[in-house]
C-alpha cells in the first residue's frame, strides 16, 4: 500500500493501460471519462479500478478534478481488493457508497445510450424518409441504401430491467439508512456490496461497449447518405427560395408531354401514335366516361388494345436499358398515360409514388410490372389462362387448334418474350379490368375522373398488402397450408405427409379500381405452388375486407383441386363437401331454426345459388365478427368453418369461456393432442436412427404449436 497526492487535471491512469492497481479515494475527488459520451464522478471513499478484471485494461481516464489523495494497492486478486477494505474499515461505509453511486451512474449511461442508438436509428430512417419526397420533388431517383433498410435499433439489455438493477437503485435510495445502519453493522456487509457491484459493473461494460460500437458504426456505415441528403435538401430549399422570389415561375421540376416521352421510348409509330391520341382526348371531352353506346364502346375498346400495345413494346425496350423515364415508370405502374387526363395533383402523386416504390423484400408482393419481369427472367412462370390451362398446356392447345405448329411451340416454350406477351395478353388485360370493378366502362388508362378517394388512402404498398394478408393468417392460421409428400428412403419411411405454408403471389395492376381477383390457386398440377390474387395497385375499398373475400375463394378453390370429382362428395369429407351438403339439405337439419333457415335461403337466392358466393360471405363473417367473439353464424356453418378454418391460438384462447365454442374447442383440442402425441413417437423413433429430426417433421411439429 502506497499513499499518494495527485494534484487536480492530473492524469492517474489512461484508458487502455493494463489494470495492475487499484486505490481508494481518501480526499477529493476524480472524474471517470471515457470519451464524450460517457462521464462519471467518483467522491470520496470510491475505489478506483475495482471495476475492472485484474489484467485486462482500464475503461477509463482517471483524472483529479481537484487535489486528492489516495492510497494504492496492487491488484492481483479478488483478495487483494477484500484486503484493502479491510485495512481500511473506518472508512467502509463510505467506500460501499460510493461504489453503488458509481455503478448506478454505469447503469444509467447504459440506459443513456440504448435510447440513443433507438434516437439515431429513427432519426436516420426518417432522413430516409425525408431524402425520398425531396428527390420526388426535385424529381430525380433517390439513390437507394441498403444499410437504412436493415437499420434496426439494438434490442434492450435484459440487465436494464433485471432484479440487479432495481436492487442497485433501491440501495441508493435507502443510502442514508445503509450507511448508518446496515454498512457499520459488519465490515462483511460493505466487502459483499462492493463486490458484488464491481461484478455486475463488469458485466454491464460489455454491454457498454457495444453500443458505443453500434453508434459508431451506424454513423460511419451511412456517412454517404447523411451527406446525399443534406446535399438534395439543399437544393430544394434553394430551388424553393429562387421560385419564391421569381413569384412562381416554376424552378422545380413538372412533369410535361408525357404522352410523347411514353410514344417514344415504346418507340410506337407515328400512326399508332396520333391516333391513340386522338381517341383518349375524345375520351376527356365526352362529358359521361361511363356511356354505354356502341360509340363509346368501340372508343373504349381501340383505347385498349392501343394501351396493350403500347405496354408490350415499352416493356421490352425497358429491358435494353437501366434509364426508365419517370414518365414510363408511371405508366407501367399505374397506366398513367397524360398529365393532363390524370390532373395535376394526381401526377404528382404518381410520380411520386412510382419514384419512391420500394420492391418487397420477400418478392411475392409486387406491381405488374415487376411480375413481367420475373417471368422474363424465368423466375416465375406465366398465369393460367381463361381455361385453366397453364403455359406448355396453352402452348399444346394452340398447337391442337393450328394455331401454331409443333416446332414453333417448342421453341416458344422456353422462349421469355414469348412468355410475357402471353402474360400482358392473357393475364394482365383480363385481371385488368375485373379488378377494375366495372367491365362495361373500363379503360385501362389512369385519369382523373376515375379518382374516388385520396390516392394516399388506396394505394396498395407492399406493407399494406402485407399487413392485409398477415391479418387474415393471424386469425385463419392454416389458409395457407396445404399437404407435402416426402419419403426417407434411408430411413425405410416410403411417405411421410406434412403441412406446409405456401403464400400466395400477389400481383398489383395498374388502375384505380375496387376489387381484388383470386386468379388461380396453384401453379400447373403441383399442390405446393403458389396462388396468384390480383388487387388494383390504387384499391378503393376495403383493402382488409377484400383480402379476407379473396382468401375465402382460396379456400374453396383449393380444397376443390385437392378434393377433385369428390369435391362435393359427403362420404369423402372435406370442406366443400360438408359445406355443399349444409347448403343443399338446410331445409332438413334439425340444428337450424326456421329463422336461420330462412336467412341461409335468403343468402342462396342472394347468390344465384352459387355455394362458392355463400361460403365466402359467411367466411368473412367468421374472419371479421365470429373470431372476435360476435356471433353472426348459424350452429352448422360456426363448426364446419372452425373444423376446416381453425382459429389461431390467440382467438382459440379468447373464445375458450364462450358457450357456442366450448364444444368444438375440446373435440379440437382431443384431436389435436393425438395428432401431436403421434408425431411425438414418430419423431422418437427417428431420432433412434438420426442425430436430427428432418425439415419436414420440424414443419409439422411447429405446425401444431399454431
Amino acid at each position: 500500500m502506497a499513499k499518494i497526492d495527485i494534484a487536480k487535471g492530473q492524469v492517474w491512469h489512461k484508458r487502455g493501460e493494463e489494470v495492475t492497481e487499484i486505490a481508494i479515494l481518501l480526499k477529493g475527488s476524480f472524474k471517470l471519462r471515457s470519451n464524450d459520451d460517457i462521464t462519471l464522478s467518483a467522491e470520496n471513499g470510491s475505489i478506483l479500478g475495482a471495476f475492472q478484471y485484474c489484467g485486462e485494461v482500464y475503461h477509463y481516464d482517471y483524472i483529479a478534478e481537484e487535489d486528492s489523495t489516495l492510497f494504492v494497492y496492487d491488484y492481483k486478486s479478488e483478495d487483494d481488493l477484500v484486503n484493502a477494505i479491510n485495512e481500511t474499515a473506518s472508512v467502509a461505509p463510505a467506500m460501499a457508497s460510493a461504489t453503488i453511486d458509481i455503478l448506478n451512474g454505469i447503469i444509467e449511461t447504459l440506459a443513456s445510450l440504448h435510447e440513443k442508438c433507438g434516437k439515431l436509428c429513427k432519426s436516420i430512417k426518417n432522413d430516409y424518409a425525408n431524402y425520398k419526397n425531396i428527390c420526388a420533388e426535385l424529381m430525380i431517383m433517390p439513390n437507394s441504401y441498403d444499410s437504412i433498410n436493415i437499420l434496426f435499433p439494438p434490442e434492450e439489455p435484459a440487465i436494464l430491467t433485471s432484479w440487479q438493477v432495481n436492487f442497485c437503485r433501491s440501495y441508493q435510495e435507502k443510502n442514508e439508512l445503509l450507511r448508518k445502519e446496515y454498512y457499520p453493522a459488519d465490515i462483511n456487509f460493505c466487502i459483499g456490496t462492493i463486490l458484488l457491484a464491481a461484478k455486475l459493473a463488469q458485466e454491464i461494460q460489455p454491454q457498454i461497449e457495444a453500443a458505443l460500437s453500434f453508434i459508431q458504426r451506424t454513423k460511419l456505415d451511412n456517412d454517404d447518405f447523411i451527406k446525399e441528403y443534406h446535399s438534395q435538401k439543399a437544393k430544394l430549399d434553394d430551388a424553393k427560395r429562387q421560385e419564391a422570389m421569381e413569384s412562381g415561375s416554376g424552378k422545380l421540376p413538372q412533369i410535361k408531354n408525357a404522352f410523347h416521352t411514353i410514344m417514344a421510348f415504346a418507340d410506337i409509330d407515328r400512326d399508332t401514335s396520333d391516333n391513340f391520341a386522338k381517341d383518349l382526348k375524345k375520351f376527356m371531352d365526352c362529358p359521361d366516361k361511363t356511356e354505354k353506346s356502341g360509340e363509346m364502346r368501340a372508343l373504349r375498346l381501340r383505347i385498349t388494345e392501343t394501351f396493350y400495345k403500347v405496354y408490350e413494346a415499352a416493356f421490352f425496350k425497358a429491358l435494353e436499358t437501366n434509364e426508365v423515364p419517370a414518365e414510363v415508370k408511371m405508366f407501367f405502374f399505374f397506366g398513367f398515360v397524360d398529365e393532363n387526363m390524370a390532373g395535376a395533383e394526381n401526377t404528382a402523386a404518381l410520380y411520386k409514388y412510382a419514384l419512391l416504390w420500394e420492391d418487397d423484400p420477400e418478392g411475392t408482393i409486387l406491381p405488374a410490372y415487376k411480375w413481367l419481369q420475373k417471368i422474363y427472367t424465368m423466375e416465375v412462370k406465366p398465369s393460367k389462362d381463361e381455361f385453366d390451362n397453364d403455359w406448355g398446356e396453352h402452348l399444346k392447345e394452340e398447337v391442337r387448334q393450328g394455331n401454331v405448329t409443333q416446332a414453333q411451340a417448342d421453341a416458344m416454350l422456353k422462349d421469355p418474350k414469348a412468355m410475357v406477351s402471353y402474360e400482358i395478353h392473357n393475364m394482365i388485360t383480363s385481371a385488368n379490368k375485373m379488378t377494375f370493378g366495372s367491365v362495361f366502362s373500363f379503360i385501362p388508362v389512369f385519369y382523373a375522373q376515375m379518382v374516388s378517394r385520396p390516392l394516399e388512402q388506396c394505394l396498395s404498398s407492399v406493407e399494406a398488402v402485407r399487413a392485409a394478408l398477415n391479418r387474415v393468417r393471424s386469425i385463419d392460421f392454416g389458409c395457407f397450408y396445404r399437404q407435402g409428400f416426402t419419403s426417407y428412403p434411408e430411413l425405410k419411411i416410403n411417405r411421410y405427409v406434412y403441412n406446409v405454408e405456401v403464400l400466395p403471389y400477389i400481383i398489383l395492376m395498374p388502375n384505380y379500381g375496387s376489387r381484388g381477383v383470386m386468379w388461380q390457386e396453384i401453379e400447373g398440377r403441383v399442390r405446393t405452388t403458389p396462388a396468384h390474387f390480383m388487387f388494383s395497385i390504387f384499391h378503393s375499398e376495403n383493402l382488409e375486407n377484400t383480402m379476407v373475400s379473396i382468401c375465402a375463394q382460396f379456400r374453396w378453390e383449393l380444397c376443390k383441386r385437392v378434393q377433385g370429382v369428390h369435391y362435393s362428395d359427403i362420404s369423402d369429407p372435406s370442406l366443400t363437401a360438408e359445406y355443399v351438403n349444409y347448403l343443399q339439405f338446410y331445409k332438413k337439419m334439425s340444428e337450424l331454426s326456421d329463422d336461420m333457415k330462412e336467412k341461409v335461403r335468403a343468402s342462396l337466392k342472394k347468390y344465384g345459388n352459387n355455394y362458392r358466393s355463400v361460403f365466402a360471405s359467411e367466411y368473412e363473417l367468421y374472419i371479421n365478427n365470429e373470431s372476435n367473439g360476435i356471433p353472426k353464424l348459424n350452429r352448422v356453418a360456426r363448426e364446419i368453418l372452425f373444423k376446416y378454418c381453425t382459429l389461431s391460438k390467440k382467438y382459440r384462447d379468447a373464445l375458450s369461456v364462450n358457450p357456442q365454442y366450448r364444444k368444438l374447442l375440446d373435440a379440437w383440442r382431443i384431436s389435436q393432442d393425438e395428432k401431436e402425441h403421434t408425431l411425438d413417437l414418430f419423431s422418437r423413433k427417428i431420432l433412434t436412427m438420426t442425430k436430427e429430426l428432418p425439415k419436414e417433421v420440424q414443419l409439422e411439429a411447429e405446425y401444431l404449436k399454431l
